[in-house]
């Protein structure tokens, strides 16, 4: 009865008072959102893999270089292995129960006929124990024999759709790049987004065999990938121990040691290197800063208003009310208000899942019925932050004597305490809120350099087509004299590899060097006009010639990070790769694959000239006529090569769609997101405090009127309490911002800029002001009568 009194009481004071009530549940609705979503992005990257029902007892078998100088990528873990691992392993020792071998097949086209065709770069080929390994829906065949004949493919459901339609499937053909015919054996679910290994088909290994002549038990192919399932209860480090030196029998490959990574450890940081979980754990931080941001806000509002209050809790403590009991009472509605505010936050936050998602570039999903367990915790969460955050008001309301509360004198004789801990308050918002704002801007202009940044080639105007050669009458000199005829067309050449689109690798040893130990590096074939298409510049020696005929075995050109790797000061001359190539020039550094990592030593041996196989053929066209390029290429190229499909591509999109750049725009805009929220939230606060300072200070702010202060003077008077409070939210925020920044790992990074963190405490001191500057105003130019009759 009476607890049924008291509730209806306090929902009339939220109707009551609809601003303040408003203003605390906004406050607190967008924190929970806040925190919701990035709760959900977090879950997500760190729920990889686990879709799979031996998730604990999957294991990729990766290769570690040892002696070697120099390591790609940063690091000396391949996750690639050679192809007769698996067969090296199985029933050799015990702690292995199956294991699969893939190989990724890259860009592909398949077609069903001659006028319906796909491309797809995520298809793998798989032997038929993968599917003992990973967990496959199937909804048409059976994942058992799937795999098991050459030529058998399985498709992914989207892939199947675009093929065949409504359509089945199953038992129907489907043309590889023009040359193969698939049967496909089965049709199975599309895969979660987190996962690691989703390909969208999957052709049978035995199919490589007849293809490109790799065997799963044979082939020393090392661009393969081998998964281990472990047999319950085995210890993967016992495992690992016994497979580490199993490639010591062979000389050339005797440095390469094989190591277990589990399937957890994939995605995240498979070569040991935490750059990812670094911002993950700033993301973290960002939710935990938002959700005392909120915190925050709702115990200045409390205080802002507690003189609303007080004759309710005088009258309560008169007729013996306690202060426990009051205290509970304050706290319950303050836990009430968060979970109204949690109800919101979820509507709102799965309003935004769609936006944020995009920017996150994830598929971030909440399911109410699956995600049963995060909604209690997040309860739990908001509960504790009602009570966390009504502690100190309740205490404050209901600690006060009954006199002081008839008579409105509570602010003076609690000043002391509350004032302290507003302070304390008000300098975490401005230091969260400053941290946030550099942090952003540093980040931005981080994107901005590395996209400005001189990539040691021209980029723009630079288009390429990957194409399988089937014909072996091409002769490349021909066909580059032919696309030079137009116009539009400046140069062209044919590499393996090319900056962005693929990478190729390898391992040298070199002239005065010790002939056992080797540097990792970027190896490729080109044509004599590579360099040139590329628009890269040549620092020392001379490019191939036709003039020299030598150069097309015997010679390498190597780049300026090779060079130093080496210790050479004059490469020319010089030899690598057991003194087989001789080093006739040295290019300009050009970034490779990434803008992440450092730019990994280079060497470009010379292509023969007869096209026959994989190439990636690279022109050099005209900015303004690229349209018309592409056209130009498109049918000559399907002139020359009538039974083997491509596509003309851009190297800048493939620039903008490289994984660290993406990550790094994702980034960028998610920071941009969550200050945007911590900087709403710094307003409301804000809002509150000064509406706390103004009445406490109502009837001062009329005697210095009386007494000549003009309007502009109580402004000042009002704010310049929070100046003081920025200078100590600028000592905590500026070196936290300036660790952060420099803990985010980039080989590429923009020194701290002084000048962002000036901009930053310039934002902020903008944002105060236009915040404080309704209170402010309306109580500097209130009529001073007005604010003696104050109670």
């Amino acid at each position: 009865m009476i607890k049924t009194i008291f509730l209806k009481l306090w929902f009339r004071k939220l109707v009551r008072n609809k601003i303040y009530s408003a203003t605390n549940i906004l406050g607190l609705t967008i924190g929970f959102s806040a925190f919701i979503l990035i709760a959900l992005f977090v879950r997500f990257e760190l729920n990889w893999d686990k879709n799979h029902q031996n998730y604990k007892r999957l294991y990729r078998i990766q290769r570690q270089f040892t002696q070697t100088l120099y390591t790609t990528n940063g690091n000396d873990i391949s996750p690639h292995t050679r192809a007769f691992t698996a067969q090296m392993i199985e029933g050799h020792f015990p702690e292995f129960e199956k294991i699969s071998v893939i190989r990724e097949n890259g860009g592909s086209f398949l077609f069903t006929n001659s006028e319906h065709k796909i491309y797809d770069d995520k298809g793998i080929h798989a032997d038929s124990y993968f599917f003992d390994l990973f967990s496959y829906e199937f909804i048409a065949g059976n994942k058992s024999t799937a795999l098991n004949e050459p030529f058998s493919v399985a498709l992914s459901e989207t892939v199947a759709e675009k093929l065949f339609g409504d359509n089945s499937a199953l038992d129907k053909t489907v043309l590889l790049d023009k040359k193969y015919t698939l049967k496909v054996t089965g049709v199975y679910k599309d895969l979660p987004f987190n996962t690691s290994l989703r390909p969208t088909y999957i052709i049978s290994f035995a199919t490589l065999k007849p293809l490109k002549n790799i065997a799963r038990n044979k082939s020393w192919s090392g661009d393969c990938m081998t998964y281990a399932l472990l047999n319950p209860g085995a210890s993967h480090k016992q495992a690992e121990e016994k497979i580490r030196d199993l490639f010591t029998k062979y000389e050339t490959i005797k440095n390469e040691k094989l190591q277990l990574c589990p399937l957890s450890k994939v995605y995240l940081n498979f070569n040991g290197k935490n750059d990812y979980l670094i911002v993950l754990k700033l993301f973290g931080l960002i939710g935990v800063f938002i959700l005392a941001m909120a915190g925050f806000n709702y115990i200045n509002l409390s205080l802002a208003k507690a003189s609303m209050r007080r004759k309710e809790v005088a009258v309560k403590k008169a007729i013996g009310s306690k202060r426990n009991s009051l205290v509970l009472q304050f706290l319950s509605e303050t836990v009430v208000v968060s979970l109204i505010a949690l109800i919101f936050a979820f509507l709102v936050a799965e309003l935004f899942l769609p936006v944020f998602s995009n920017i996150v570039d994830k598929q971030i999903e909440l399911i109410w019925r699956n995600d049963w367990k995060f909604i209690l915790l997040t309860i739990l969460v908001a509960i504790t932050t009602g009570i966390l955050s009504g502690t100190y008001p309740a205490w404050f309301m209901a600690s006060n004597k009954i006199i002081d509360l008839f008579k409105g004198n509570f602010y003076s004789k609690k000043s002391s305490s509350s004032l302290n801990l507003k302070k304390v308050l008000v300098t975490s918002q401005f230091a969260i809120s400053l941290f946030l704002i550099v942090l952003t801007l540093s980040f931005s202009m981080q994107i901005k350099h590395i996209t400005e940044k001189d990539l040691g080639f021209e980029k723009e105007g630079l288009l390429y087509t990957e194409i399988t050669v089937s014909e072996t009458e091409v002769m490349f000199d021909q066909l580059r004299s032919r696309l030079l005829q137009y116009p539009g067309i400046k140069d062209v050449s044919m590499s393996k590899n090319l900056p962005f689109v693929r990478f190729g690798g390898g391992s040298v040893n070199w002239e005065g060097g010790d002939p056992n130990v080797k540097i990792n590096c970027r190896f490729n074939n080109v044509s004599y006009d590579y360099i040139s298409v590329l628009d890269a510049r040549l620092v020392a020696g001379r490019n191939f010639s036709f003039d020299f005929r030598g150069d097309a075995a015997n010679t390498c050109i190597i780049n300026e990070t090779a060079a130093r790797c080496f210790g050479w000061e004059d490469p020319i001359g010089k030899r690598i790769n057991d003194n087989k190539l001789k080093v006739v020039g040295v290019v300009q550094d050009f970034v490779y694959q990434d803008m992440h990592n450092p730019v990994d030593p280079c060497v470009l041996v010379l292509a023969p000239n007869t096209v026959k196989g994989n190439w990636i053929f690279a022109f050099r066209a005209e900015k303004e006529m690229q349209k018309r390029a592409k056209e130009i290429l498109t049918s000559e190229l399907e002139k020359i090569f009538p039974n083997d499909p491509f596509e003309i591509r851009d190297v800048p999109l493939a620039f903008n769609s490289e994984n660290s750049f993406k990550i790094y725009h994702s980034v960028n805009k998610t920071l941009l997101f969550f200050t945007f929220i911590n900087v709403l939230l710094a307003v409301v606060g804000m809002f509150g405090l000064v509406s706390y300072s103004v009445t406490r200070r109502t009837k001062e702010i009329g005697i210095r009127k009386i007494n000549g202060s003009s309007s502009l003077r109580i402004f000042h008077l009002l704010n310049k309490e929070y100046y003081w409070l920025i200078a100590y939210a600028l000592g905590i925020a500026f070196p936290a911002a300036w660790l952060a920044y420099n803990s985010l790992p980039s080989a590429n990074k923009l020194p701290a800029q002084p000048w962002i963190f000036i901009s930053g405490a310039a934002m902020l001191l903008i944002i105060i002001l236009i915040s404080t500057s309704y209170e402010t105003i309306k109580a500097a130019t209130k009529n001073p009568v007005e604010s003696l009759r104050y109670e």
